[in-house]
């Protein structure tokens, strides 16, 4: 279902977020950068992220999920932070391979990326809703289209708390029993 997160008064205990995050600095005014995330949805600043009232949809008790970027990764805690979560682990690790099975290397300032993590971060206290102790944290998955995530790891978060209430922040699609917020959902 979808929920217009400025105007409710719902709560959730889980919190899955891609945030549609705003590269800059040198290495993305390269000509041989390919950033185009401009081109595909609108971004949004660490402040704008951080304004928007995550805190007011989250239980005592809930738990975020956060997927970054490794350069994100820094800012990433203090966006969760700023929501009122305290970092706690990675959840998953997204290892990007093609159909053929060969590994995804995406262009950083660095050195070649072919993962994202998502980021997991707990207010108050979580483990009395946790479901299973064998929920595996490697994601070895298909790179689909530009930002789409593994629709299991959406399956991973329901094996660690079940039915609980959760939302997905920028969704692009519906998913069973969750409430959603987007505007690529329709």
């Amino acid at each position: 279902m979808f929920q217009n997160i400025f105007n409710t008064s719902k709560k959730y205990r889980g919190i899955y977020v891609d945030p549609p995050w705003k590269y800059s600095g040198k290495s993305c005014q390269r000509k041989n950068f390919i950033s185009l995330e401009d081109n595909y949805y609108s971004t949004l600043s660490v402040n704008d992220l951080k304004s928007l009232p995550v805190k007011d949809l989250a239980l005592d008790d809930s738990v975020c999920f956060m997927w970054v970027t490794d350069s994100h990764l820094k800012v990433g805690i203090e966006i969760m932070e700023s929501w009122g979560f305290e970092y706690k682990t990675i959840a998953f690790n997204w290892i990007k391979h093609y159909e053929t099975g060969n590994i995804c290397y995406n262009f950083a300032p660095w050195t070649l990326k072919s993962w994202e993590i998502c980021l997991l971060g707990v207010r108050g206290t979580m483990s009395k809703y946790k479901k299973a102790n064998n929920v595996k944290g490697l994601l070895n998955e298909v790179r689909t289209i530009h930002s789409k995530k593994p629709i299991e790891t959406a399956k991973r978060i329901d094996e660690l708390f079940g039915s609980e209430p959760k939302i997905e922040l920028f969704a692009r699609d519906y998913k069973e029993g969750w409430d959603c917020w987007g505007n690529e959902v329709f």
